[in-house]
């Protein structure tokens, strides 16, 4: 699902990234770990194209260079800044990004649903995402993330500064996403397996 080859990234003297090489398969929830000052969100900005390797490569989907639109459109990102706009409702944010993933009529009615369900907000929907705690902000930024249905979901600390609760449920959405993914693949293999 995602390849990172030999990735290498300077900012003038300063090496940020360096010979980085990993296969994340799909179904697979992989963390990356390290201290401030790592490389971590220089990595990230990397595998969806924000920045482009000095040397190396990375492929999504074994397809594609993700500074390529047709190709990032299959991402998910919830950067570790927030995303969304705090004059907007929450039901107006997912709006938006739906729209820039070409949502529209009923398939964005539904995913704003299934957004506002799967974050926890739906009785906060209508409320501008200014008045929510940072935890009901971080989920906000999450389901914006995944309005689209994206097959590759990539979280820039997702819990930084959030409370305990929200955090929780941070985890177990990530979870819950992963397993439907897996079950996912599993039909599909044994379809696959079926038809031959």
């Amino acid at each position: 699902m995602i390849q990172l080859r030999d990735l290498h990234k300077a900012y003038d003297a300063t090496t940020a990234v360096d010979g980085v090489s990993l296969e994340i398969r799909a179904g697979e929830t992989f963390g990356l770990l390290g201290p401030n000052g790592a490389g971590k969100t220089t990595t990230i900005h990397l595998m969806v194209g924000v920045l482009q390797p000095d040397r190396g490569s990375v492929l999504i989907d074994g397809v594609g260079d993700p500074a390529i639109a047709s190709v990032r459109r299959n991402i998910g990102v919830a950067p570790q800044t927030l995303s969304i706009y705090d004059e907007l409702t929450a039901e107006e944010n997912l709006r938006f990004f739906g729209r820039l993933y070409s949502l529209s009529g009923s398939a964005l009615a539904e995913r704003i649903d299934w957004a506002m369900e799967f974050s926890g907000l739906t009785e906060r929907r209508r409320d501008r995402s200014k008045t929510f705690s940072g935890g009901m902000q971080r989920r906000l930024n999450l389901a914006c993330a995944l309005i689209h249905d994206p097959p590759v979901i990539l979280l820039d600390e997702p819990t930084v500064g959030v409370d305990p609760q929200s955090r929780n449920h941070i985890f177990e959405s990530i979870e819950s996403i992963n397993m439907a993914a897996l079950l996912s693949l599993q039909a599909s293999s044994a379809f696959s397996s079926a038809s031959v």
